[in-house]
């Protein structure tokens, strides 16, 4: 099985070849799946490797806040901080 941030990447170099129509049509029908989720699930269980993702993307994409359905944005910068904190030994 594949990791979910491995998909996401794969799902996204796939998107290069589509259509701007077919692009913003998967967008929708994504977010509704995501509201459903949402409104089923009260808090979904997140993995290392998805965190990272998170902090990978807000360095990256000026518009990551508005991507978030999951976790609030101040939680992903507490991830960063925490990961540079790990990484720098203090």
């Amino acid at each position: 099985m594949m990791p979910p941030v491995i998909s996401a990447l794969f799902a996204c170099m796939a998107t290069l070849f589509r259509s701007r129509a077919s692009l913003h049509l998967e967008h929708l029908a994504l977010r509704h799946q995501l509201m459903v989720y949402q409104r089923s699930v009260p808090r979904p269980p997140l993995r290392a490797t998805d965190r990272l993702f998170w902090v990978w993307l807000s360095r990256l994409w000026s518009g990551w806040q508005g991507a978030l359905a999951f976790v609030q944005p101040r939680t992903v910068i507490a991830w960063q901080r925490q990961r540079f904190a790990i990484i720098g030994g203090d």
